[in-house]
């Protein structure tokens, strides 16, 4: 796709109307031109002077003769001599062009994670593309932009505006010389031709300057309509990419709609990285790897101790190689940092931030110091010269002078990456830089006295929700730490750094920022007591637990309890595996802090333990937890040469570690009962034989690192059997909500025997019962609490399809608006009757209530999945609320949904969709349910021209009037407009299905029409009622559909014929005429003439005489069955 393709949307527009001139100079908007030529144009007298060396070698008279007195060739403007120096210019606009760049466009819309429809419109290579989104506001983008640009385009060949490069620019394109944006990838060295990227449509070419302007400034910032891709995952096997893969690619791709995945953003290359799905289900980067075109793409993966060993190596050699005779200033050494200790609290500020597990703070207390510091920083430099052998060595203390602000701070030298380059880092404020090595200066004693005044933090209670912190969180956090006294309470460190939880106490409410980044969905909770805090001070406990055991001591431990009781403790999770299988933290500040200052003792202890240890199963010890380098207490569960499985009985954790990484433990290290509590859901058990990837997940995301109430309903050998409340909710009853469990069959009462400790050190015989032995759960329906039973029979929210719509008033006309079409047999209006807005405001804030508690068990996938038609709660894309709304199409991971209460659709994620109460549709819906009259006439599902038919008329000015509600739908007749005949839509419907049948027969559809008393059921339209009533007294409230002609149907006279109503009741076999009456009428008065209507136009005229003669043979054998029936009577 190009500007001049033939289906742009451009090609139909007008030619321009007027003349915008540019400044020969600047390039600015130019509205006087040289008197001489009067060809070339400027804005001021300025700019025509500083041109004149230039222009006077062009400029040439445009009159024949040239008036006396400019035979010199000087310049003016209109209406004044030439001169030697160029007159004033008449300026009649004082408006100017400002030169426009990528940056300066709008944001795409497109972000990662999104599967988008769109068009390859220019292809290069797989590394190289451009798609156009096929979305109707890219469109409407795209006829503004052109049409804009044809009003302002130039005609004047005399100016020239020289653009610079990566300017987004007004360009004429060299086949149907209109014009378009084009962005100025390169200029060529002579200022003559630029190469240009219509960054609308995705195709270069090479053009003279003299067809470039700059971008009018009435023209909207739209972002380029076209995306530039490459395909995400793929490198080519060498250098480029082969001719044969780019013909191969191309072929496939070119010019074709195809389902492209967004994987990742390039903001700096403004481009994507993409993936295509192809027509036969496969993906591109997949095809380029099967046919040998490409390879898998390297990931930058973190540096390696080899790499590192040789930076620094090479940084070595850079400092060493002019270091001969120089001042190294190995004596300055940096100062001692700060030191903290756990739960100290103080006001900082934050001096440097990469992420929230990467800040820089310093304390607000010391800004008299740090004031004090730099003061003499600055006096010692101003009194101290450059010395000329000053080359300070990596490692070192010195004066540096920052780039920005040019003031002079002390920094600590990194390493040198080039011979006169080094790389410092600033020690009171944690950011760096390269500068040269001019800009340093050897410091003096006394300034570094001071102890570092940087405090490396992380946020504590946090992690990023994928691999690494996103760009949104990242940039969302920095604003809010930017320019603040934030109040800071150490919670721990690791690696390194300070844990730290930070609140904003000038907020009102104030804000904890770990408990912001969670509410934003920026960051998922993560457990401080799961990875350990180790204090910044050893405590005398910690000294004396570094004393080797004696090898008589006997090895005592035992495991932390649950009240057996029946009464709720607060728990925290820590470990979750499954339903049958998690591990979880009393929550009590007391453990936590004993917990905390176990981990001080056990650092201690291993570091100063150096005797080799022999690991037996089932006895404890130290181990080195590999996620943080901590040291934690673990139980030996099996050896296997130098491989030691372990349990981290604090933690809950299982993993197999070198036996170098295992220290011996002392009986003062296992006073503290161990932490980690092994728990199983009570009550379910899977449906399956083993719990599924649905329930795992739904449940793992649910408790992970959550505060839950618990209490003990079973217990065995390996743990508790405990019911889990969570924000209020059984924990249990949602999971058989969801169908992602079920109740368990086998009970198990909790005996006293049981109710003992069930993890004291002892040989005695182990039970066979497990937490999860082949998925089972051990649990007792009966033992659960009377509130749980009845919360499971209670209103449980779900998806129902038989929800209750308003019932429009019989008999009544009125003009439809549309809220969704499904099908002639079930389409949404919106209702006219009046809503009351006190009630639906009600609604509204029972569902936002509702949705928040239930928000946190819908984030994970659930087994069940709602059909078309149910009523649900959706969460809508532009403000994030949650409304009422009604399915129309369920998709693999998105549903298409009408918003109850106010008509609009839109497609959202299944994770937007939640189940709904019944409480929530007390008030009916506002859009009404409504079905065809004549729909047991339709096939179960129509040809797309029906359905295409049925939209477009229902929508064009047809009346509508109320004829039944038949318990589930309001049932309408449809009449089209007089001026379009006043057809009823129902006819004209059962024309176009004949004609469908016969251009392409389907045996569903020719069997419907060919039998049209027969009525197959409609399954996927939409929800009715399963049966009829039997007795027939209940027909009587129940008012049957009547056809346009006023035709009551059989089942009709059955309802009103008393001695029938009897008859119905009675158990008598059903009586032969109704059945024949129900087989052979006419569904609709109007099908005899589209029959007619549509077999005029068969080849085979024998058979449309067969068809019209057996058509009146059966209105013949129809009307004396009628009359046998009333005789009968």
């Amino acid at each position: 796709m190009n500007p001049s393709s033939p289906s742009s949307p451009m090609s139909r527009l007008v030619p321009p109307s007027f003349t915008v001139y540019s400044c020969n100079f600047c390039g600015q908007q130019g509205n006087g031109r040289c008197m001489r030529c009067k060809k070339t144009s400027y804005c001021s007298v300025v700019c025509q002077t500083e041109d004149w060396k230039e222009h006077r070698l062009t400029c040439k008279p445009a009159d024949p003769e040239p008036a006396k007195g400019n035979s010199n060739g000087s310049m003016a403007v209109q209406g004044s001599a030439p001169r030697e120096k160029p007159a004033k210019l008449q300026a009649t606009d004082s408006s100017s062009y400002k030169k426009v760049y990528l940056k300066d466009l709008q944001a795409s819309k497109i972000t990662k994670g999104m599967d988008i429809q769109a068009t390859v419109v220019e292809f290069t290579s797989p590394g190289r593309f451009f798609i156009f989104p096929q979305n109707p506001e890219v469109l409407e983008s795209l006829q503004i932009i052109t049409t804009g640009l044809q009003k302002t385009c130039s005609n004047s060949s005399g100016t020239t505006y020289v653009p610079c490069d990566g300017e987004v620019c007004k360009v004429e394109f060299s086949f149907d010389k209109k014009w378009y944006r084009g962005l100025v990838q390169t200029l060529a060295a002579d200022k003559k031709t630029a190469n240009i990227l219509y960054i609308d449509f995705g195709n270069e070419e090479n053009v003279p300057v003299e067809r470039i302007r700059p971008l009018p400034a009435n023209i909207p910032h739209f972002c380029p309509c076209t995306m530039e891709c490459r395909t995400a995952g793929v490198s080519p096997v060498v250098n480029k990419w082969s001719d044969q893969c780019c013909i191969t690619v191309r072929q496939l791709l070119a010019g074709k709609a195809v389902t492209v995945k967004v994987l990742e953003t390039r903001e700096k290359e403004s481009g994507h990285d993409v993936d295509i799905l192809l027509s036969k289900g496969k993906l591109l980067s997949s095809f380029l790897l099967e046919n040998g075109y490409g390879q898998k793409e390297t990931i930058d993966a973190p540096p390696t101790v080899q790499d590192i060993s040789a930076i620094l190596n090479a940084s070595f050699e850079n400092f060493k190689r002019l270091s001969a005779g120089k001042d190294g200033n190995e004596w300055a050494q940096p100062p001692e940092p700060l030191t903290q200790a756990i739960g100290d609290q103080f006001s900082v500020v934050v001096t440097h931030f990469l992420s929230p597990s990467d800040l820089v703070v310093q304390k607000v207390d010391n800004a008299g110091l740090m004031q004090d510091l730099q003061m003499k920083l600055r006096e010692h430099c101003s009194q101290v010269s450059t010395p000329q052998n000053f080359r300070p060595a990596p490692g070192t203390v010195c004066c540096a002078q920052f780039s920005e602000d040019k003031l002079w701070y002390r920094a600590k030298v990194l390493a040198y990456p080039s011979e006169e380059r080094v790389c410092i880092g600033y020690l009171d404020f944690g950011n760096s830089e390269e500068v040269d090595l001019g800009q340093l200066l050897p410091i003096s004693a006394s300034l570094l006295a001071l102890p570092t005044q940087a405090i490396p933090c992380a946020l504590a209670g946090v992690k990023p929700v994928g691999a690494s912190w996103s760009k949104d969180c990242i940039l969302a956090l920095q604003c809010q730490l930017s320019n603040r006294v934030l109040r800071l309470k150490i919670q721990g460190t690791q690696d390194g750094k300070t844990l730290v939880s930070m609140i904003n106490e000038a907020s009102d409410p104030q804000i904890d920022f770990a408990e912001l980044l969670i509410a934003a969905d920026y960051a998922a909770p993560a457990s401080v007591s799961a990875t350990p805090n180790l204090p910044a001070e050893e405590t005398p406990a910690a000294a004396e637990s570094s004393v080797s055991p004696s090898v008589s001591e006997p090895l005592v431990w035992t495991t932390a309890q649950l009240p057996p009781d029946g009464q709720m403790v607060p728990l925290v999770t820590i470990n979750v595996e499954s339903p049958g299988k998690f591990y979880c933290h009393l929550s009590s500040s007391t453990e936590l802090q004993k917990l905390i200052e176990l981990q001080s003792q056990l650092k201690q202890h291993c570091e100063a333990e150096a005797s080799t240890f022999l690991p037996k199963v089932g006895e404890p010890c130290c181990a080195l937890f590999p996620g943080n380098g901590s040291w934690c207490r673990a139980m030996v569960k099996g050896l296997s040469g130098e491989k030691v499985a372990i349990d981290f009985v604090d933690y809950g954790y299982s993993m197999t570690i070198k036996n170098v990484h295992l220290r011996s433990i002392t009986p003062k290290l296992l006073a503290l009962p161990f932490q980690a509590v092994c728990c199983w859901l009570a009550g379910v058990e899977p449906v399956g034989s083993e719990w599924s990837s649905e329930a795992l997940l739904w449940f793992q995301t649910l408790m992970d690192g959550q505060e839950v109430s618990g209490r003990v309903l079973s217990v065995n050998e390996q743990g508790y059997g405990v019911e889990l409340v969570i924000r209020g909710q059984n924990v249990a009853v949602a999971l058989i909500a969801e169908e992602l469990a079920k109740a368990s069959e086998q009970p198990a009462r909790v005996t006293q025997e049981q109710l003992e400790s069930p993890e004291k050190n002892t040989d005695g015989e182990k039970k066979e019962e497990s937490c999860e032995a082949s998925g089972h759960i051990e649990a007792i329906p009966e033992e659960m609490p009377v509130e749980v039973k009845s919360a499971a029979e209670s209103d449980i929210a779900c998806f129902p399809v038989d929800w209750k719509t308003v019932e429009l008033p019989l008999n009544e006309s009125f003009q439809p608006c549309v809220a969704a079409v499904i099908s002639p047999s079930l389409f949404y209006l919106h209702s006219p009757m009046q809503v009351d807005q006190q009630k639906l405001q009600k609604v509204m804030l029972d569902l936002a209530a509702y949705c928040g508690t239930y928000k946190a068990t819908s984030s994970a996938g659930r087994k069940s999945r709602p059909a078309a038609g149910a009523a649900c709660c959706a969460q809508f894309s532009a403000d994030k609320n949650w409304y009422r709304a009604v399915i129309l199409e369920v998709g693999e991971n998105e549903m298409s949904v009408v918003y109850a209460d106010y008509g609009n659709t839109e497609r959202v994620s299944a994770f937007q969709i939640l189940p709904i109460p019944g409480h929530l549709l007390e008030l009916p819906f506002q859009i009404t349910r409504c079905t065809l009259a004549g729909k047991e006439h339709f096939p179960a599902e129509c040809p797309e021209e029906v359905l295409l038919l049925f939209q477009t008329e229902l929508v064009n000015g047809v009346q509508a009037t109320v004829h039944s509600f038949d318990g589930s739908a309001n049932v309408l007749s449809l009449v089209l407009p007089p001026e379009r005949g006043g057809e009823h839509l129902t006819s004209v419907i059962l024309d176009t299905l004949y004609a469908c049948s016969k251009s392409s027969p389907d045996p569903d559809t020719s069997q419907r029409l060919d039998n049209p008393g027969s009525s197959a059921p409609c399954a996927v339209d939409g929800p009715r009622s399963d049966s009829v009533p039997e007795p027939a007294c209940e027909l009587e409230h129940m008012p049957a559909p009547v056809d346009t002609a006023g035709s009551v149907k059989p089942a009709d006279l059955t309802a009103r014929n008393p001695q029938q109503e009897i008859a119905s009741v009675a158990p008598v076999g059903e009586d032969p005429v109704k059945k024949i009456i129900d087989q052979m009428e006419p569904p609709y008065q109007n099908q005899s003439n589209a029959l007619d209507r549509q077999t005029s136009g068969c080849c085979c005229q024998s058979l449309q005489k067969q068809i019209s003669n057996l058509e009146h043979v059966m209105q013949l054998q129809l009307s004396f069955i009628k009359q046998l029936v009333n005789q009968i009577k």
